[in-house]
């Protein structure tokens, strides 16, 4: 019979090019930590997401990654951080939001903002037309005609839970590309947040 490999002696073979090495480690650990990201998310694909980001963090650190003494404490604690995090972007762009729609609605009625404004409205188009089709028939549902997810389904045929997988699917998408160039909360604030 076979005896497992410790995780110190994957590590070691992974750092010297044995990429089944990694393989095996994710195994034996990534159904843990996504039982972990789901009882402190209740979100399946955030904590499936959770746990790649965690794997793809251990991956970047292969150089120095046999300095780790427990890996089992390494990995939960980079979850639990990255659930932290989470929340705490959640949470400011909630404050962004709210002032931002104290702002804009007092009454100024500058050209540049104006101006501004525009060109915020069509990088979002523009974005919008990039997404994959599925995601933006129900993007532009929920945003243009204000269905419902529930109305969006029965027009598409499909499930509302694919509606909701659907619309998390386009919101990743154009935060990424709008927090990329430095446009996400005002983006956000405007446009997208407010769909919900």
């Amino acid at each position: 019979m076979r005896v497992a490999l410790s995780d110190s002696e994957l590590i070691l073979l992974w750092q010297n090019g044995e990429n089944y090495a990694f393989e095996q480690l994710y195994k034996r650990y990534a159904i843990c930590l996504l039982a972990t990201a789901m009882s402190k998310t209740e979100h399946r694909e955030l904590s499936e997401e959770i746990v790649q980001e965690t794997f793809m963090m251990l991956f970047s650190r292969k150089k120095t990654a046999n300095h780790i003494l427990n890996l089992p404490a390494f990995l939960h604690t980079a979850v639990k951080h990255k659930i932290i995090d989470h929340y705490r972007r959640q949470k400011l762009l909630k404050k962004y939001e709210e002032h931002s729609f104290h702002v804009f609605t007092e009454t100024d009625n500058s050209t540049l903002q104006a101006i501004e404004y525009r060109d915020l409205e069509q990088q979002l188009a523009f974005q919008v037309e990039k997404l994959p089709l599925r995601c933006k028939s129900v993007f532009v549902l929920s945003r243009n005609q204000h269905l419902s997810n529930k109305e969006i389904a029965a027009h598409l045929d499909i499930s509302e839970n694919t509606v909701e997988q659907h619309m998390r699917k386009a919101l990743r998408i154009l935060r990424n590309y709008f927090f990329s160039h430095k446009k996400g909360l005002i983006v956000f604030c405007l446009f997208v947040v407010n769909l919900f």
